[in-house]
């Protein structure tokens, strides 16, 4: 993820509230249903919640979802009480609650991005959830003409059944003026919710960017790693790169933010990394901080490799960048181990050496990989039944799974090996295998030892 310097209101939204063992959902509680709507111009936005079966005690929300109500009331209009939780002490089974949430008292932060009159948020801010074991969750959104809702979890502009655990993870929900674009590209389902503002790339051209990426993601493994995407396409002023900000949630289902700059040809856009980058991270589960050289790694390294594979860019241009990407992530670190590293990059700003440590070790793997009549991408996507159903993983436990399915250890020792890296790898030489030589120019070797590697892994699919 990279800095940067947009004009946009935001709002923080962190993990949900301890849950004290006596404050535990009602074991006869098996659902909440929701109705959301909103004022013309979205500066307040009232939750109605029924429950079926008897109501907690209490409504937890990501912090600081608080700090955003103004109103709280009961089946009978009687105001409740409300801090960090909402009290529904005294309420019975099959009865409802209900809100309003201030959008106007949002702050800075990434979590909520509010701008004349549209909005993203993160779902949990608005939708106060039970404590306690996962629950059906139902929505349903009222909102006044002229005003659109799209969410991972809203499939065709309907809503689908979510989850409380959908609301505790951070996610996505957008309110916008435009119609969301909806399309399928493949075997995948891509809603974009598309913000005003003063894109060079219309509607059509936009279509022509997520799809093309879409498709070169399509090139890992089995195919492209979920069927249904949401994105946010939001507008953010003037800049030269193409895009300036990705960022994924998985939060009711996976959500990709990307901040476009104004100014940018659909050519330009459509060549850009950010966009496979972000969707490389969703062929692979979260991780912990410690892991995000592996994750962002991964992420990198796919984001040359494919792009290069679905004709986006040259496979000369993907080794190119990789080998200049090994070149900025030498010039950076603090001789911390690579765990280390990853865990403080963002106090330390060490950005570079973390991803492109772990694009070497995504590279130096998927040559042993090849070496065993596999590649990186097919290992991850076979290994994805033993890991989709869990939320965070350790790096090396997912990476055991995939050696299970590799049978033999050979990931998790390779990033044993790395993790404990306190300098950049020899990148030199990983280089050299391949007959990668960069210098004012790029120079590809074909009689390099691993040369028909080197050109099977951007080989277009």
């Amino acid at each position: 993820m990279r800095r940067f310097f947009v004009p946009l209101t935001f709002v923080l939204a962190c993990g949900g509230a301890a849950i004290a063992p006596d404050e535990q959902a009602d074991p006869t509680l098996v659902g909440v249903s929701y109705e959301v709507s909103s004022d013309p111009a979205l500066e307040r936005i009232d939750v109605r919640a029924c429950f079926e079966g008897a109501p907690p005690p209490r409504l937890i929300a990501p912090e600081p979802a608080g700090a955003l109500l103004v109103d709280v009331r009961g089946p009978r209009n009687e105001r409740r009480r409300f801090d960090d939780t909402i009290d529904l002490r005294g309420i019975g089974p099959g009865e409802c609650v209900r809100w309003t949430v201030d959008l106007g008292r949002a702050g800075y932060s990434r979590e909520v991005l509010k701008r004349d009159g549209e909005a993203l948020l993160a779902p949990g801010l608005l939708l106060w959830r039970p404590p306690g074991p996962e629950l059906p969750v139902r929505v349903r959104f009222q909102l006044p003409v002229g005003l659109h809702v799209s969410a991972p979890w809203i499939h065709d502009g309907q809503p689908q059944e979510l989850t409380t655990e959908g609301l505790r993870v951070p996610g996505n929900v957008a309110f916008t003026r435009a119609t969301p674009l909806r399309l399928r590209e493949g075997a995948t389902e891509i809603e974009a919710a598309l913000f005003a503002g003063s894109l060079s790339v219309g509607r059509d051209g936009l279509e022509r960017w997520l799809r093309a990426a879409v498709r070169a993601v399509g090139t890992f493994g089995d195919g492209f790693p979920v069927a249904h995407l949401h994105v946010a396409i939001v507008p953010s002023g003037p800049g030269w790169r193409p895009v300036a900000f990705g960022l994924v949630r998985r939060g009711g289902g996976p959500s990709v933010m990307l901040l476009v700059h104004d100014g940018i040809p659909e050519e330009a856009l459509v060549r850009d990394w950010t966009a496979v980058h972000e969707f490389s991270h969703l062929a692979m589960p979260r991780m912990y901080e410690e892991d995000r050289w592996l994750s962002e790694g991964l992420a990198t390294y796919f984001q040359e490799v494919l792009r290069a594979r679905g004709g986006l860019i040259d496979a000369e241009d993907a080794w190119a960048s990789i080998a200049t990407g090994f070149e900025r992530g030498r010039a950076v670190g603090t001789s911390r181990t690579l765990w280390n590293e990853s865990r403080d990059m963002m106090q330390t700003h060490a950005f570079r050496r973390v991803y492109w440590a772990g694009t070497a070790w995504a590279l130096e793997a998927d040559l042993a990989l090849r070496e065993r009549g596999r590649t990186l991408d097919g290992v991850l996507a076979e290994s994805r039944a033993r890991w989709s159903r869990r939320e965070v993983w350790h790096g090396l436990a997912l990476l055991a799974e995939c050696d299970a399915v590799i049978g033999e250890p050979l990931l998790v020792p390779l990033a044993e090996r790395y993790g404990e890296m306190t300098e950049f790898p020899d990148t030199d030489a990983l280089l050299r295998e391949v007959g990668v030589r960069f210098g004012q120019d790029l120079d590809l070797d074909g009689q390099a030892p691993r040369a028909a590697a080197r050109e099977a892994i951007v080989a277009p699919r």
